[in-house]
């Protein structure tokens, strides 16, 4: 049964439970018995024709503001004005409840989402008290009134400021934590696109250089044999001519996940370029390398590739080099792509050792 969708969602996200609400209102000043107030305030103030009036003034005052004219240039200012209306006619009422403190907090979602600036918020904010105090002074004879709904509405002012901005805050973090996420999972993909070969998805050549620069780093620094090997699909210009580079590039990446299966776990092989790839195979003396290398050549020779019902034989020339002192990495794929050569030149389908 799928549960119920929570009537104050973003309360519920921003951790305005009971305790926090009335830890607000206690601070700003507004108790149980304010609610008389409130009520003295839209039967004296804001009616729904002195809200309308309330907030054309407000947008009279905006227009002449620079930036602010710009910002609603963008946006319907009508229908704004009708929600101004609907926010100033529910202004202050049930305000000890999580539904006014839901309906705050979405106004500064929805502030922090378009854009606008919060000190053009708070300012924006402060001249709707100030408009709403004018009619105040206009309305009522009675000073003590006055004094009383003046107090009240700048504590409401206060607590739709506070509540607004806390949540303009925390939308904004949101919106650049979600951002950043999103940038480290564009990085990630660069990087996976950086290590992993698109076609193949052996390791790419950028990978392979890296990995083979620290593992010759490695064998030089403990002694232990370091072998490449450089493979060579054999006659894989005829597959791409006879058969279409799409069956090519099946066949490639066929041939690539055979090798892949031959390989020891701790073993790496990554495409050079083209048809060739390289393995690497550390800690591992030349005559295991050739033991690694023969399995490699079954697993290819030995079973045609079948894409789209075309049985496609294969076969690999091979060449192996072990790691000297003094060798680079240019050179010891040299040595290997010599031997691999080598292989081509012993009649393909075999393996040569530098």
């Amino acid at each position: 049964m799928q549960a119920a969708k929570s009537a104050t969602p973003l309360c519920d996200q921003f951790a305005f439970d009971i305790d926090w609400r009335i830890a607000q209102l206690s601070l700003i000043g507004l108790h149980e018995f304010t609610r008389d107030q409130v009520r003295l305030l839209h039967e004296r103030v804001l009616d729904r024709e002195t809200s309308a009036l309330i907030v054309d003034r407000f947008y009279s005052q905006l227009d002449r503001h620079g930036p602010a004219r710009e910002l609603l240039s963008s946006f319907d200012v009508a229908h704004l004005r009708e929600r101004q209306i609907n926010v100033l006619e529910g202004f202050g009422d049930w305000f000890q409840d999580a539904t006014y403190f839901e309906s705050r907090a979405r106004l500064g979602v929805t502030h922090a989402r378009v854009g606008l600036p919060l000190s053009l918020y708070v300012a924006s904010v402060g001249l709707m008290q100030s408009l709403i105090l004018e009619v105040v002074l206009e309305r009522l004879d009675s000073r003590e009134q006055r004094r009383m709904l003046t107090e009240l509405v700048v504590k409401l002012s206060s607590l739709d400021v506070s509540l607004a901005t806390e949540v303009y805050h925390r939308a904004r973090m949101d919106g650049l934590d979600r951002s950043l996420k999103s940038l480290e999972r564009q990085r990630e993909q660069l990087r996976q696109q950086l290590e992993q070969d698109s076609l193949t998805e052996v390791s790419s050549r950028t990978s392979l250089l890296r990995e083979m620069a620290g593992a010759m780093e490695r064998a030089a620094k403990t002694g232990q044999p370091l072998v490449v090997t450089m493979v060579d699909l054999d006659n894989f210009k005829v597959v791409n001519d006879e058969h279409g580079h799409l069956i090519g590039d099946r066949v490639l990446k066929e041939v690539a996940a055979r090798i892949k299966s031959a390989l020891r776990n701790f073993d790496l092989v990554g495409r050079y370029g083209g048809e060739e790839f390289v393995v690497l195979l550390e800690n591992t003396s030349l005559h295991t390398a050739r033991q690694v290398a023969e399995r490699i050549r079954r697993r290819i020779a030995d079973e045609p590739v079948e894409v789209q019902g075309v049985a496609v034989n294969m076969s690999l020339s091979q060449g192996l080099a072990l790691y000297v002192e003094g060798d680079d990495v240019q050179s010891l794929l040299s040595h290997a792509d010599q031997a691999m050569y080598r292989a081509k030149a012993a009649g393909r389908n075999c393996v040569v050792e530098g």
